[in-house]
């Protein structure tokens, strides 16, 4: 199986000819809120991907999924928040698919089981960090920007976590760095893919989750500064060493656009 990242929490899984797609985003430049000006999307990556999860509907994970439309017949899975945001931007009703926790597809030879996640909370510290940036008093507009897309790309509680079952393999696709207090999710997964940005104690906090799921193997993703001036590149060598030393865990993080093998 080959797993590629492209931008905050956008992923492409293929095994042969098949293939599946989680929260496809490419990234957009500060001040890139309207279709007129999208970043380039690679529509060749997505011509035979079946299948788009969301696993939210924030702008950073569904923003670019009516223009991909136009170019693959694939079905989205997603929840009533981002269905609404979608139909509202043009995406035929008849593409999407309704998903909830405890929710198992069968897309061949992937077999993939949502749960209830939660979205990573944004702390004091990393709020008075982010607005107070030189970005936002450089481009005051950024703002009015940011609130649009949170007013027009609503999430309402409604997040989900992934596993993927495929050759034996478990892979569990988180779309934001937290995990629901009272759900019971399998522990064990061959790779946990991680979205390493969201709040201050990045680290400490990022360790909780790893040692409550116990996976084999950890890739980061959504560390880049993917939807500025909110996001930020995030350094992320110091977590790596921290998995390795106390945890024994290998993690690694992904390079936008290079294919990672997982064995099957």
């Amino acid at each position: 199986m080959e797993i590629r990242w492209y931008s905050a929490a956008g992923l492409v899984m293929r095994e042969g000819d098949a293939a599946i797609a989680f929260d496809p985003f490419f990234g957009m430049p500060v001040g890139c809120f309207t279709d007129k000006n999208l970043v380039s999307l690679p529509k060749g990556d997505f011509g035979g991907v079946t299948d788009v999860f969301v696993t939210h509907g924030h702008v950073d994970h569904i923003y670019h999924l009516p223009e991909l439309c136009g170019a693959s017949r694939f079905r989205i899975h997603c929840t009533p928040a981002p269905r609404k945001t979608l139909v509202r931007r043009g995406v035929s009703p008849e593409r999407i698919v309704p998903a909830a926790a405890g929710k198992t597809d069968s897309v061949s030879p992937f077999t993939v089981t949502a749960y209830k996640g939660r979205h990573c909370r944004y702390d004091l510290p990393i709020i008075l960090k982010t607005v107070f940036r030189g970005r936002f008093f450089r481009h005051p507009v950024h703002l009015v920007r940011f609130l649009w897309a949170m007013l027009r790309f609503p999430e309402k509680g409604e997040i989900l976590m992934y596993e993927v079952s495929c050759g034996g393999k478990r892979i569990q696709v988180l779309g934001s760095l937290g995990l629901d207090a009272h759900t019971e999710y399998p522990a064990g997964a061959d790779v946990l893919i991680l979205p390493f940005q969201g709040r201050s104690g990045l680290e400490k906090y990022a360790l909780g989750i790893v040692r409550r799921l116990s996976p084999r193997a950890v890739l980061l993703d959504h560390y880049d500064d993917a939807f500025p001036p909110i996001s930020d590149d995030i350094y992320t060598e110091d977590f790596i060493k921290i998995l390795s030393a106390q945890e024994h865990i290998p993690c690694r993080a992904m390079v936008k656009g290079k294919d990672i093998h997982v064995e099957i």
